[in-house]
């Protein structure tokens, strides 16, 4: 469970004096562990980015004196006041973040970790070990810079249920991190298969590389296979034409075109360098029951997360990258895949068809290697899968073979598309519900859409076009195996899966 206890306006609660660093290791479980504050250069890092966006308003604006050039005095011939205004301004930065400093503190317990924030409005935030469902270790460019790292808490309740500790020296944070995570092992066990045995070898040769972390090496990318994999695009091929037609309106004189396409090439352009500076320097490790994904560019980022928190895993090969033969694997995982958390739900951005197979026998061992690969670049119903009718051949006519599932002793395995391929793996026991669904023109042609409700991210299996029958068959027949795999005991009338909706 994670909370927020909101204070108003009152006094504030004693800082402890007990700082980071004071005391040699982090206090032993069952002992009554110590408020402990965060790095003393936090509030630098915090207020620095406000005291540098001050600094450069006052340079640009007397620019034109730096440089002996007349210029409008924008103080209005009141440049006294003006600095002192600057001054009293700079000054308030400095403290706030020196009160936001001393009087936030955390602590990790037996059973939770807490953090108090505020001078002013407080906070108390706390996230129980059992709620965690992943731990990363992040270092902003700045913090890069001091040797600092930030500590983010991922909890189920969503983002805003995340617990940051920002910042602690890099290697505290790395053993705040490990405690966190071994803690939160002890709470929760795992419910479904855990991995076990050697990792499965890569084309160029084993993948069990041991790190001097204890971690051995699933995978590494190079950065200039991410490099490619952006530029093998749709969205960075709109960029291609966009830019000339751009310049071209400019020296044409064409406002309008300029004013929708220039916006529109912007924003093409900040999303294709966001995923640029998130999936370089990608490398994915494997430790005993966790994972561990190091990712990033300029905000250097390891995320740790345990095996059995996965709750569904998505190989899919967009078109141009069907040139190449490149995969990206993707999960869920309850707490992240909102907003700019989706970058912690990739396993692999891009990679080899042998790549994804590994790291798809490793967080989902019960998918067997001939079913996977059928479900990747297979169609009709080779190895178990039951395909889409051929009444819907009319509704989808290029990829109706492809749509179906297959089911294995542990997962749910789903495909489709035939020029956007992909498929999805649900362990039974992840199943949240399940839902047929009929429009109007699945209707006439007499097939249904089974759609599968996993925790919120990127994955979302369904199947389309169904039979009718077969659709129905699954819904019945998926309800039980998720019970059975939650060990969930029903009532004659209690069902897990809904009944079809048909509109």
């Amino acid at each position: 469970m994670s909370g927020t206890v909101d204070g108003a306006v009152g006094p504030p609660y004693e800082a402890s004096d007990h700082a980071e660093g004071a005391s040699g290791s982090a206090p032993e479980v069952g002992e009554a562990p110590d408020w402990q504050h965060l790095h003393p250069l936090s509030p630098v890092l915090r207020g620095g980015l406000a005291f540098v966006a001050v600094m450069a308003y006052v340079v640009s604006q007397q620019a034109d004196r730096l440089v002996g050039a007349a210029g409008d005095d924008p103080t209005g011939g009141h440049l006294g006041w003006a600095a002192v205004g600057v001054l009293v301004v700079l000054l308030a930065i400095v403290g706030g973040a020196w009160l936001s400093w001393r009087f936030s503190r955390y602590r990790v317990t037996a059973n939770l970790i807490e953090l108090r924030t505020g001078f002013v409005f407080r906070q108390h935030r706390q996230v129980r070990f059992d709620r965690v469902q992943a731990v990363d270790v992040g270092r902003p460019l700045l913090a890069r810079l001091t040797g600092l790292s930030e500590v983010i808490v991922r909890s189920a309740g969503g983002r805003d249920s995340h617990l940051t500790l920002a910042f602690l020296s890099d290697a505290r944070a790395q053993e705040v991190r490990e405690q966190l995570v071994a803690l939160a092992a002890r709470e929760d066990a795992p419910t479904g298969p855990t991995w076990q045995g050697s990792l499965p070898a890569g084309p160029a040769g084993p993948a069990t590389d041991v790190m001097p972390s204890g971690g051995a090496r699933v995978v590494s990318v190079p950065n200039s296979r991410v490099v490619q994999s952006i530029l093998y695009t749709g969205q960075s091929a709109l960029l291609v034409l966009a830019v000339p037609a751009l310049v071209g309106s400019v020296i044409g004189g064409i406002p309008g075109m300029l004013a929708w396409l220039g916006p529109t090439a912007l924003a093409i352009g900040g999303a294709q360098a966001k995923r640029l500076t998130h999936e370089t320097n990608f490398e994915l490790l494997h430790q005993g029951d966790r994972l561990r994904v190091r990712h990033g560019l300029t905000d250097l980022r390891t995320t740790t997360v345990p095996l059995h928190r996965i709750q569904a895993v998505e190989v899919s090969q967009s078109l141009p990258w069907r040139l190449t033969g490149w995969w990206r694997l993707r999960v869920n995982v309850a707490g992240a895949g909102h907003g700019d958390d989706e970058a912690d739900t990739v396993l692999l951005p891009v990679g080899t068809l042998d790549e994804a197979l590994a790291v798809l026998a490793l967080v989902q061992p019960g998918a067997a290697p001939s079913v996977a690969v059928a479900a990747l670049t297979g169609e009709g119903t080779e190895q178990g899968f039951t395909t889409a009718t051929r009444r819907a051949r009319l509704l989808d006519p290029l990829s109706w073979r492809r749509r179906g599932y297959a089911v294995l002793p542990e997962l749910l395995v789903t495909r489709r598309g035939l020029l956007y391929r992909s498929a999805q793996f649900v362990p039974h026991a992840r199943v949240q519900s399940l839902a047929v669904t009929q429009g109007p023109l699945e209707r006439a042609a007499g097939v249904a859409t089974v759609r599968l409700v996993s925790t919120p991210g990127p994955v979302k299996p369904l199947v389309a076009h169904l039979d009718t029958g077969d659709a129905e068959r699954l819904l019945t027949e998926q309800d039980v195996r998720s019970r059975h795999a939650r060990g969930v005991v029903h009532g004659p009338g209690d069902r897990l899966a809904e009944r079809p909706h048909r509109g």
